[in-house]
């Protein structure tokens, strides 16, 4: 966040704070109204970019701001495009972040983006929770040119983006760009905040991939 408006909301709080004493309010009560007060005005709007924004452009915005942090890299080097970029920022994740959760979904990613299907696979299903257990073992299939078994395993997805995705990697995969195209725009249109620019760039990745 910019330091023009810290300013303004550390002034903001201020003022509060003088008219809540002038109310003669008790200490606990004009704490916890400070308290609430700052983090609607500094953490919600990050939140809303990170879970709920359509706005590429803001959310590449606060990317570029965070991009210190390892999590927050791996989307801008998937926009860049360069696949050693890629599989550098997922590496990076996985030295920084050791939930075991986030190893098993990360490490399969970068078995994904190092195009080894067969321990993509393997990975996919060592993934503890749901819905991205499921979604990534419907990917592998996909991508290994089982596509009813991808059809089954997506059956299985909650509505949303997910389904559209294995549309998409099913399409790419019968070399049809009109029907990855097509997939793909919904699936990006019912995605939100980060994942929305994830999928999108991923999307135009594959996409330039295909036609090399």
């Amino acid at each position: 966040m910019r330091l023009l408006p810290l300013i303004y909301i550390f002034i903001f709080g201020v003022v509060l704070t003088v008219a809540l004493l002038f109310l003669d309010l008790p200490f606990w009560l004009i704490y916890v109204v400070i308290i609430v007060v700052y983090v609607v005005l500094l953490v919600l709007p990050q939140m809303y970019t990170i879970y709920k924004s359509n706005n590429l452009k803001k959310i590449e915005r606060f990317l570029e701001k965070n991009k210190k942090k390892p999590i927050f890299t791996y989307p801008l080097a998937v926009k860049n495009g360069n696949r050693e970029e890629i599989i550098s920022s997922i590496q990076l994740i996985l030295s920084k972040y050791k939930q075991p959760y986030m190893q098993e979904v990360y490490k399969t990613n970068l078995a994904l983006f190092e195009n080894n299907v067969s321990l993509f696979e393997q990975r996919a299903k060592q993934i503890s929770k749901e819905p991205l257990h499921t979604y990534y073992i419907a990917y592998a299939e996909a991508r290994k040119g089982n596509f009813e078994e991808a059809h089954s395993y997506k059956g299985k997805l909650p509505v949303g983006w997910m389904p559209y995705a294995i549309d998409a990697i099913i399409a790419l995969e019968k070399e049809d760009l009109s029907g990855f195209r097509i997939a793909s725009e919904q699936c990006i249109r019912l995605a939100s905040g980060i994942q929305k620019f994830n999928l999108f760039y991923s999307f135009d990745w594959m996409e330039k991939e295909y036609a090399k």
